[in-house]
């Protein structure tokens, strides 16, 4: 029988150690090991081994590569799903080009600036993202009060009702296309009495609560606060929207006479009620992430009344006349005390630009005559990230929530149920 060697000299025996056992085990069963897994058994450090490697074929599915440096590196052919590369570091868009890459696949988060077309934030945003209705931006006034803005992508409509569609008026004719040639932000509610007392200073009348719409104020009013915003925050060029704009925002790509459809109801907008608004926010959104563009309250646009659309700007400026300053201005939108036929995107008024209602208030949108760079553009929205705050108030199944308070019945709040302008006729 052949008797085993000794160790000759100073030779000594090695020991298995349980880190031996371990990666014997390990190297035995390597099938059955994940990427990460196989880089530890090699003792490779994540840090600088992938650096500017191609990676080709290999199984990365639903691993988790917190740490690794991929700058330079390239997967080929490689299976990605659930792949999750948000801690990983020099990603691109060259890292996965070679492989079939999926909605699973988690990225690093963009840099801030990139939200912006520009790479540069404008200087009054305080916070932006993105989320299921598109960009958003706030800003914040002295007060530590917030407004948040919904982007309004570039496009063409038809402005105006058809002749078929019930409830209509003639003044809401002829049915004309418009094109809005640059996309613009614009108040995601109509302006609450918070905001609105923190940039003037006062309350118009009798208050409702802090999250309710201002209302009660004149056009004129209205401009004044979008003046005294522009001062506080320069570069901002807030101004009442035009009612091309504003029907525009509030349709968000439909056709049918509410952005929700044909059919209205009170789960949806604020009407026929004698008890007041509901708070800003309270209702769902339509597709661009704007509240209450039918019902609630009537909102002031730029534009002087005409009793209809002939000769009418198609480019989706405001209708205006310099020599016109006392004619009467268009508001939009429909009320709390209004019919359902008055809520219609469509639906159109008028009163003297000093006149003032219950249930009449307003949102600002960025100018029509910015452009360029300072339009303060988001990037495509598949390349942006959502960052900060999620959405503000408002998910498609919310309950209603009723201002703080009744509608005052006496004083420039009143709200009066079926108010015309001096005209409007029917």
């Amino acid at each position: 029988m052949k008797q085993p060697r000794r160790p000759r000299g100073n030779e000594k025996l090695k020991t298995l150690t349980r880190d031996h056992m371990r990666r014997i085990v390990a190297v035995a069963h390597a099938r059955d090991l994940g990427f990460v897994d196989l880089v530890g058994l090699a003792e490779l450090d994540p840090a600088t081994a992938f650096r500017g490697a191609v990676i080709r074929g290999a199984d990365l599915r639903h691993q988790d590569l917190a740490g690794f440096d991929l700058t330079g590196a390239r997967l080929i052919d490689c299976r990605v799903a659930g792949l999750d590369l948000s801690r990983a570091l020099g990603v691109t868009e060259v890292t996965l080009a070679g492989s079939d890459r999926d909605g699973t696949v988690r990225l690093p988060p963009a840099p801030r600036d990139a939200f912006w077309a520009t790479g540069i934030p404008p200087s009054w945003a305080e916070d932006w993202g993105r989320d299921q209705y598109g960009p958003w931006v706030s800003f914040r006034v002295p007060g530590d009060v917030r407004q948040r803005m919904r982007w309004i992508p570039a496009g063409e409509f038809m402005m105006g009702s058809p002749k078929d569609e019930p409830g209509r008026f003639e003044r809401e004719s002829p049915l004309h296309r418009v094109t809005i040639a640059h996309g613009f932000w614009m108040f995601e509610t109509a302006c609450r009495e918070e905001l609105w007392e923190a940039v003037t200073g006062k309350m118009p009348g009798d208050s409702l609560g802090p999250s309710s719409p201002v209302t009660g104020v004149s056009w004129t009013d209205a401009r004044d606060f979008a003046e005294r915003l522009n001062g506080a925050l320069p570069g901002i060029a807030l101004e009442l929207p035009s009612e091309a704009r504003w029907e525009y925002a509030c349709r968000a790509g439909t056709t049918t006479p509410y952005h929700f459809g044909k059919r209205i109801s009170q789960k949806r907008a604020r009407y026929d009620r004698y008890d007041g608004p509901v708070e800003v926010g309270g209702l769902p959104p339509n597709a661009w992430g704007l509240h209450e563009m039918h019902g609630n309250v009537l909102e002031w646009c730029e534009d002087i009344w005409h009793r209809d659309y002939n000769g009418a700007p198609d480019d989706g400026s405001a209708r205006l006349d310099p020599s016109r300053t006392t004619a009467g201005r268009v508001f939009r939108g429909g009320s709390w005390s209004d019919d359902a036929r008055w809520l219609r995107a469509a639906y159109r008024r008028g009163d003297e630009p000093g006149g003032r209602r219950g249930n009449l208030g307003f949102r600002c949108a960025r100018g029509h005559g910015v452009s360029g760079a300072e339009v303060a553009a988001p990037t495509d929205p598949a390349r942006g990230r959502r960052r900060g705050a999620p959405p503000s108030a408002g998910d498609a199944g919310a309950a209603p929530r009723r201002s703080g308070g009744r509608a005052s019945t006496t004083g420039p709040r009143t709200g009066v149920r079926r108010q015309h302008g001096p005209n409007e006729p029917d």
